[in-house]
C-alpha cells in the first residue's frame, strides 16, 4: 500500500491510522493539525487507511480546519450543558461574526449559568477526552432513536438514510453532527461564552488568526433580520433541517417552498417601499458571493419598483469584467474571477457616477466567450430627483 504525503511515499504492509503514519509531521507543524484530507475528501485524523491514497494535513490556518474546530467547540459546549443543565432544550442558531449564537428554548440563562458552563468547558478541554465517532445502520438508528425520545426531544437523527446515522461519543455524552469533528476536546483550547440578547454566544478564532480571539463585531441589521426569519419559521414549525425534512418526507415540500417565497416576496416588497419612501435613494447596490442570487433579488425587487411606478435600471458587474488578458490568475494558473481586480473598476466607477449626475453611458456587454466587453449601442441614462 502506497500513501502520499508532499511527494513523499510510503510504504505500509497493514491498515494504519493517519495520526500513527504522520506522527512527526504532526507534532511539528506550525500551526496544530486538526484533521487530514485524504483523496481530497476532508477526514478525521484517525482515519484508518486500507489503501493507496493521497494525504494532506489540515491546521487552523485553513477554512476546514477552522470548521472543524468550530464543530468541536460546539459540541464540548453542548456537552458542558447537558451535564450541568440536563433539562436545558438548546436550540445552535447562526453565526455572528466570529461566533455561534444560541438560545435555551425552555429557561433563560443567566450570567451564573455562563460562568458554570464556561468552567466546564475548559475542564473537558484540560482533560483532553477522546471523541468518538459510532456508526449506525438504519435499523440500529431507529432502535436507538425509539430508546432515547424520552431526552424531550434533545436528539433529532433523520434515520431514513439508507446508511443510518452517525453519533460522536465523549464519555457517556452524545450528540450528532454533520461532518468531521475533532478527534479530542484539546483542541478548543480558544474560545469565550458570553451572555447576549436572550442568548448567548460562543466566540472562537477566525482561521487566519487562530492562535488568538477576533474582537467580536456586532451587526445589529444582521441579527435584527435573521432574529425575523427565526420567528417565522418557528411559528411554521420549520426552523432546523430535520423539521424540514420532516415535512419533506410528509410530501410538504411544495407548501413548505410557496410559503418561502412568499415571504420572500412580502420582505422584497417591504424593501421597494422604503426606497420609494425615501426620495435621497438613488442607487441600491446588492452584494453577495458568486451564485448567491444576486441577479434573481434585482430583478425581483425591480418589478416590485415598477409597481410603485419607478422605471429602475439594473447595472451587472458581471458586464464589466477587464479584458481576459488582463484577469488576474490564481497560484494554479487559472482565471481568477473572483478578486475585485477582475473587475474594471474605474469604468464601472465613471459610469455610476455619470448616472448619478443625470448623464447618459453605453453600456457594455461582457462576451465570456471571447472574454471582452463589447458595445451594443445600448444607452443608459437616469432622470434627476
Amino acid at each position: 500500500m502506497k500513501i502520499t504525503y508532499e511527494n513523499k511515499i510510503y510504504e505500509v504492509d497493514k491498515n494504519i491510522k493517519v495520526n500513527e503514519l504522520l506522527k512527526n509531521e504532526i507534532k511539528n507543524a506550525k500551526t496544530e493539525v486538526i484533521a487530514c484530507m485524504c483523496n481530497n475528501e476532508v477526514r478525521s485524523l484517525e482515519l484508518e487507511l486500507n489503501q493507496d491514497a493521497k494525504i494532506e494535513l489540515i491546521d487552523l490556518n485553513s477554512k476546514d480546519g477552522m470548521m472543524i474546530y468550530i464543530r468541536g467547540i460546539m459540541y464540548i459546549m453542548a456537552k458542558a450543558l447537558n451535564e450541568l443543565y440536563p433539562e436545558a432544550l438548546l436550540t445552535v442558531n447562526y453565526q455572528l461574526s466570529n461566533a455561534m449564537f444560541c438560545e435555551l428554548d425552555n429557561m433563560k440563562m443567566t450570567d451564573e449559568m455562563i460562568q458554570k458552563v464556561k468552567e466546564r468547558m475548559e475542564d473537558i478541554i484540560k482533560k483532553d477526552l477522546p471523541i468518538t465517532k459510532v456508526k449506525m445502520t438504519k435499523e440500529e438508528a431507529e432502535k436507538f432513536y425509539e430508546k432515547e425520545k424520552t431526552l424531550k426531544g434533545k436528539l433529532q437523527i433523520d434515520t431514513n438514510h439508507e446508511y443510518g446515522a452517525s453519533l460522536y461519543y465523549c464519555e457517556d455524552y452524545y450528540n450528532y453532527f454533520y461532518g468531521v469533528m475533532p478527534i479530542s476536546t484539546g483542541y478548543t483550547k480558544i474560545f469565550d461564552i458570553v451572555k447576549y440578547k436572550d442568548g448567548f454566544i460562543v466566540r472562537y478564532p477566525n482561521w487566519k488568526t487562530p492562535t488568538k480571539l477576533s474582537p467580536f463585531v456586532e451587526n445589529k441589521k444582521l441579527l435584527a433580520t435573521l432574529d425575523d426569519y427565526e420567528d417565522i419559521y418557528k411559528v411554521i414549525g420549520i426552523n432546523t433541517i430535520h423539521r424540514l425534512n420532516k415535512e419533506v418526507k410528509k410530501d410538504n415540500a411544495t407548501d413548505a417552498i410557496l410559503l418561502s417565497e412568499a415571504l420572500h416576496e412580502k420582505k422584497i416588497s417591504d424593501i421597494a417601499d422604503k426606497i420609494v419612501n425615501n426620495k435621497q435613494v438613488k442607487m441600491v447596490l446588492i452584494a453577495g458571493p458568486s451564485s448567491s442570487g444576486k441577479t434573481t433579488f434585482a430583478k425581483r425587487l425591480g418589478m416590485q419598483l415598477r409597481l410603485n411606478g419607478k422605471k429602475p435600471v439594473t447595472i451587472s458587474v458581471d458586464n464589466y469584467f477587464v479584458e481576459r488578458e488582463q484577469n488576474p490568475k490564481d497560484e494554479f494558473g487559472n482565471y481568477d474571477f473572483e478578486c475585485i481586480e477582475a473587475i474594471d473598476l474605474k469604468l464601472f466607477n465613471e459610469h455610476l457616477t455619470k448616472l448619478l449626475n443625470g448623464e447618459e453611458v453605453e453600456m457594455p456587454i461582457f462576451d465570456f466567450n471571447e472574454g471582452r466587453k463589447k458595445y451594443l449601442r445600448k444607452y443608459v441614462k437616469t432622470r434627476r430627483r
